[in-house]
C-alpha cells in the first residue's frame, strides 16, 4: 500500500466523481513539442493537470485530497511535428480516449484561474521471452513515480483563466526530466550506478540474468545493507543473521529510518539500546537488508514471480541474496533469515516465507495487503458482482480514517480506480490497484494484466478472479496443506501477522479471513495472528518500539538456531516445499496460456444438416469482459441482423430454405477497451441436399 502524511489525513477532504454530461467540446488543450526535443516518435501517456492558480500541480495529486482537475490520454507514434488534443472525455469514452478525475470531461472544468501543466510518460516497446509484446514505462532509479519520472516530457506550468465557453489552451513540451532530478546517484535499470556507502550502510546492485532474459533488456535489482556496530568485513568467523525488511522504494535510505531517525542512527552506530534509567544495553546484532526492486508496474515488484512482471522472486532470492551472502558475513541458513515489512511489505514478507520456506525462517508481517481474497481490501472478491458497490448499492470504501469511532471514507474503490485511469490504462498507472492486477493476475490476450473487473463500471469477472487464487496466500497454504509441499507442517509456528481493526485501507478483513482459514485448519496457534482493536495502519509489528521489536526477532532466531530451545528442523526447509516456480507461473499465466484459452466460435455439426433443422452454435471463448456481437454467414454473405451474444451462450439457427444447399458459419466480433477489435469465424456446415 501507499502512505499518506498526517496533513492529508487531517484534511479529511472528500472527493466525488461528478455525473457525466454530454461533452460540448468547449474547452480544448492542444499540446505540441518544442524543436529538437524529440529525435523520433514515442508512445506514452499524457497527463494534464488544472491546479489552483499559483500552486505547483505536482504538490498534491493524491486521490483523497487533490485540488487538481486531472486528465489522461494515450498517444502513439507521437513525434516532433505532432500535436495532441485533449477535449471532452468520460469514463466510458473510447472515441476521445480521455479519462478524468475528479471530473469526467474537460468541458466540466469550471471557469476560473488555474495553473496548467502537462506531462508525457514515455513507454518503451518490449517483447518478453514468453512472446507477449507490451508498451510500458520502465523506472530509472526514481522509484517508478506515476507521473513526471525520469525521461518524462513536461510543459511549463502556466497561469491562465478558463472562461467557461469555447477556448483552446496551447501548451508545448519543452523539457525532459533528467536522471539527476532525484536525490542520490542511483539510476536503476539505466546503468550500474549506485548510492555512496557509509561506514555501516552499504549499497549493492546486480544485473539480474533472469529478469534481463525475460524482459529482453538489462534489468537490475539492488539492496541497502545496514551492518551492525563493530562489523569487521575481514572477520569471517563472526557472522550475523539477516532481517530482510520489505518496503516501498527506499532510495539510498536503509530500513527502520536509519539516517533519517537521528536517535536510532546514533544508537545503532554505537550498538547500544538507550535505557530509560540511564543504563544502556547491547543492541541486537543483525544485518538489516532493504531491497530495491522498482518494476515497470510499481515502485516495487512484490518480490515474487509473476506472469506480468517476470521472475522477481528468483532475481531476489536466487541471485541477489546469494550475492549478498558472498559479499557480507551473513549466516546463510533459513533460521537466520527473517522476513518483515508493513502494508505492501507485509504481503511481500508473508509471501516470501510461504513460497520459500526452504530459504527463510519466519515472517513478521504487519498490516499486509490482502492475504485472502475473500476480502480484497473491503471487496468480497469471490462473491460480489461489482468491485465498487455491495449488493445493497452501498459504495465500497478504499481509504478511510476515524473520527473517534466514526468511520470517515476518504475514497471509494470506484474513485480510486477512476483516479488511476488518469495515469494509465491497461493497469499501467504505477498505482496500487493496478499493481495488484499485475502481481496477482495473469496476462490477458493483449499482453497486459487480465484485470479482475472493469475499471470503469466495476463489474467483476469471475473467470479472471479464478486466476488470482495462486496468489491468495490463504488458499495457497490450505491447497498445499498435506501434499508434497506439506505446508501444514512446514509452516507451523513460522508466520506472525499483525493488523489493527481500524486499518486505513481495510486490510484487517483479509487478515481475519486468513486467520479463519489457516488456523481453522491447523488450530488456533498454527499462525500467530494479532488483530488489535482500534489500531490504524502503520508502526512496527504489534506497535512495538523499534528496539523491542528487533529484540523479538533476535530472540526468535536464537531460539530456532541449532543450539536454541526449538531448532528449526531441516525437514521443514526442504526444497520440496518451494512454490511460485517461474516455469509454473508462466505456464499458467503467460502469453502462451492466454492464447491457449481462446476458442473460436463453433457449430455443433460436422456433416450435412437437413433443411429445417435447428443448428446450434457457441460464440467461443474470449477473455473476460470482451463484448460480443454475432452474425450468421450464409454462402459467404451476412444473413439477418447482427445480435449480441455472451460467452458460453448457445445460439440457434433455423434453416427454412428448401431445395437449396447452403453453407452456414457464425462470425463473432469481440470488443474490449484496450484490446484490438477481433473477428473470429466458426467451422462451416452444409445445410440441405447432399
Amino acid at each position: 500500500m501507499f502512505y499518506f502524511n498526517g496533513a492529508r489525513w487531517a484534511a479529511l477532504v472528500a472527493v466525488s466523481a461528478l455525473p457525466w454530461t454530454q461533452a460540448l467540446d468547449n474547452l480544448r488543450v492542444q499540446i505540441s513539442v518544442a524543436d529538437k526535443l524529440l529525435k523520433g516518435s514515442i508512445d506514452g501517456r499524457v497527463v494534464l493537470m488544472f491546479a489552483p492558480n499559483g500552486t505547483d500541480p505536482l504538490d498534491d495529486t493524491d486521490v483523497t485530497s487533490t485540488p487538481n482537475k486531472m486528465f489522461g490520454k494515450n498517444v502513439f507514434d507521437f513525434g516532433a511535428k505532432d500535436v495532441v488534443i485533449l477535449s471532452g472525455g468520460s469514463p466510458n469514452d473510447t472515441a476521445t480516449g480521455v479519462s478524468g478525475f475528479p471530473l469526467d470531461s474537460i468541458d466540466e472544468v469550471p471557469a476560473g484561474a488555474y495553473r496548467v501543466q502537462a506531462f508525457l510518460n514515455p513507454y518503451d516497446r518490449v517483447k518478453r521471452s514468453d512472446g507477449s509484446e507490451v508498451y510500458l514505462k520502465f523506472p530509472c532509479g526514481d522509484g517508478a513515480p506515476n507521473v513526471d519520472g525520469v525521461g518524462s516530457l513536461t510543459t511549463p506550468a502556466i497561469d491562465l483563466e478558463v472562461h467557461g465557453g469555447p477556448q483552446t489552451i496551447k501548451l508545448s513540451f519543452d523539457s525532459v526530466v533528467p536522471a539527476e532530478a532525484f536525490e542520490g546517484k542511483e539510476i536503476g535499470g539505466c546503468s550500474q550506478g549506485n548510492y555512496a556507502d557509509t561506514t555501516l550502510l552499504k549499497h549493492v546492485k546486480i544485473k539480474s540474468k533472469k529478469l534481463s532474459q525475460f524482459w529482453g533488456r538489462d534489468m537490475y535489482v539492488g539492496a541497502n545493507i545496514l551492518l551492525p556496530a563493530g562489523y569487521d568485513a575481514t572477520d569471517k568467523h563472526t557472522r550475523y543473521p539477516v532481517l530482510y525488511d520489505q518496503n516501498h522504494w527506499t532510495g539510498g535510505a536503509a530500513a527502520y529510518g536509519y539516517s533519517t531517525n537521528a536517535a536510532f542512527t546514533e544508537a545503532w552506530d554505537k550498538g547500544v539500546i538507550p535505557g530509560t534509567n540511564g543504563t544502556d544495553t547491547p543492541a541486537p546484532k543483525l544485518i538489516i537488508v532493504a531491497f530495491r526492486h522498482e518494476a515497470p508496474y510499481y515502485d516495487d515488484s512484490y518480490g515474487v514471480n509473476t506472469a506480468n512482471l517476470g521472475p522477481y522472486g528468483d532475481a531476489i532470492n536466487d541471485e541477489l541474496i546469494p550475492y549478498i551472502d558472498a559479499k557480507f558475513n551473513t549466516i546463510a541458513q533459513p533460521y537466520a533469515r527473517i522476513q518483515d515489512g508493513g502494508s505492501t511489505g507485509g504481503w511481500v514478507s508473508a509471501a516470501s516465507l510461504i513460497f520459500r520456506p526452504d530459504l527463510f525462517g519466519a515472517c513478521f508481517s504487519s498490516y499486509p495487503d490482502s492475504l485472502d481474497f475473500h476480502m480484497h481490501q473491503a471487496i468480497p472478491l469471490y462473491s460480489n458482482k461489482n468491485a465498487y458497490e455491495y449488493a445493497n448499492g452501498d459504495k465500497i470504501g478504499s481509504i478511510r480514517t476515524f473520527n473517534n469511532e466514526t468511520e470517515v471514507v476518504l475514497a471509494t474503490t470506484e474513485q480510486e480506480n477512476h483516479w488511476e485511469l488518469v495515469f494509465g490504462t491497461s493497469s499501467r498507472s504505477s498505482l496500487q490497484w493496478d499493481v495488484w492486477n499485475a502481481v496477482f493476475g495473469v496476462q490477458g490476450l493483449n499482453g497486459y494484466p487480465l484485470e479482475p473487473w472493469d475499471k470503469v463500471t466495476g463489474e467483476i469477472y469471475p473467470e479472471a478472479v479464478q486466476f488470482w487464487k495462486e496468489m491468495d496466500l490463504s488458499n495457497y497454504i490450505t491447497s498445499n496443506w498435506d501434499n508434497t509441499k506439506n505446508l501444514g507442517e512446514v509452516l507451523r509456528g513460522r508466520i506472525y501477522i499483525y493488523v489493527g481493526t481500524h486499518d486505513n485501507y481495510y486490510l484487517n478483513g483479509g487478515v481475519a479471513e486468513f486467520e479463519k482459514n489457516v488456523n481453522g485448519r491447523g488450530g488456533p496457534d498454527w499462525a500467530n495472528v494479532t488483530i488489535t482493536p482500534g489500531q490504524t495502519h502503520g508502526g512496527n509489528y504489534q506497535r512495538r518500539q523499534t528496539w523491542d521489536y528487533l529484540e523479538l526477532v533476535s530472540n526468535w532466531i536464537q531460539d530456532h538456531s541449532p543450539e536454541g530451545k526449538t531448532p528449526l528442523s531441516k525437514k521443514f526447509t526442504k526444497s520440496s516445499s518451494r512454490g511460485n516456480k517461474f516455469e509454473d507461473v508462466i505456464r499458467v499465466g503467460g502469453h502462451g496460456a492466454a492464447v491457449k484459452r481462446q476458442q473460436n466460435p463453433a457449430l455443433s455439426y460436422k456433416e450435412n444438416v437437413k433443411c429445417g433443422s435447428i443448428i446450434t452454435a457457441t460464440a467461443g471463448r474470449w477473455d473476460p469482459g470482451v463484448v460480443l456481437r454475432a452474425q450468421w454467414i450464409v454462402n459467404g454473405l451476412p444473413s439477418g441482423a447482427s445480435f449480441a451474444v455472451k460467452q458460453g451462450e448457445s445460439v440457434r439457427y433455423a434453416s427454412t430454405t428448401k431445395g437449396k444447399r447452403l453453407e452456414l458459419k457464425l462470425r463473432v466480433t469481440g470488443v474490449k477497451r484496450n484490446y484490438k477489435d477481433e473477428t473470429r469465424e466458426s467451422n462451416s456446415v452444409l445445410v440441405g441436399r447432399r
